[in-house]
């Protein structure tokens, strides 16, 4: 496989910044109105709200890391490809996350 020459995440930067902010907003306004009640009791009632809040949590947590790396500016040209790598994969292991949480909480 060639290598790829990249000096600047700018053309990669965007797109990802963009999709991960529609997601983050859709997860948050999804947890706001799972996780709310006007009875002040609980939402974790069995296993099935457990599996959502332990993906989807991690989920937003490495979301804001993934966004954090994509902003970030600070490195070396000859290091761009193996950051750019590192935070595609962990930009696919949120999204994955995201959705068996929704499909949890839809199917369970």
């Amino acid at each position: 496989m060639p290598e790829i020459k990249v000096r600047d995440l700018a053309a990669f930067r965007q797109p990802m910044v963009t999709s991960l902010g529609i997601i983050m907003g859709f997860l948050l306004n999804f947890l706001a109105g799972w996780a709310t009640r006007d009875d002040n009791t609980s939402e974790m009632k069995n296993s099935a709200d457990w599996i959502v809040a332990a993906t989807l949590l991690p989920a937003l947590v490495i979301m804001v890391i993934v966004l954090y790396r994509i902003l970030d500016i600070r490195h070396k040209a000859d290091e761009v490809v193996a950051i750019y790598t590192t935070t595609l994969r962990l930009y696919m292991l949120a999204i994955v996350l995201a959705f068996v949480g929704v499909g949890a909480a839809l199917f369970f």
